[in-house]
């Protein structure tokens, strides 16, 4: 595992809950964030995008995606999303959501042949991307 002294990007992997592990040769990395101010609606639509260009971006790199997932909760509804280097799948899900305010993001990857900090710094651009979401809606207000 790579030693990160950043203390900017330190600040990000905590505050995106990111953690990193090896499984069956392949990094996996994920992270949880809950979002205040958007709906389930908008983020699903910014995570289906986002794992669009996850796909691609892999690729370029000579990756392979295990399996990119996200899983969005609200209290209305709770669904997942995923991709395995192809079309991405969304999917609502039989259950009540979750019991906070907001929206909940919870995202893992699984993918080989990709360095850890790139990895990690391209969760942390989708995380931040959703940040970017209640930030747009506020701004319209």
């Amino acid at each position: 595992m790579a030693k990160v002294t950043n203390s900017s990007y330190l600040t990000k992997r905590r505050y995106y809950r990111i953690e990193t592990t090896i499984h069956e040769g392949a990094l996996a990395v994920s992270g949880k964030r809950n979002f205040f101010n958007q709906q389930i609606k908008e983020v699903q639509q910014r995570l289906t995008a986002e794992f669009n260009a996850m796909n691609a971006w892999v690729l370029d790199r000579d990756g392979i995606i295990g399996h990119v997932k996200g899983f969005i909760a609200s209290r209305e509804k709770s669904l997942m999303i995923s991709a395995t280097g192809a079309e991405v799948e969304c999917r609502l899900l039989e259950s009540e959501g979750n019991s906070t305010d907001g929206v909940q993001v919870s995202m893992a990857f699984i993918v080989f042949n990709i360095p850890q900090l790139e990895l990690e710094e391209k969760l942390i651009a989708i995380f931040n991307s959703l940040e970017m979401v209640g930030k747009k809606k506020r701004q319209e207000k």
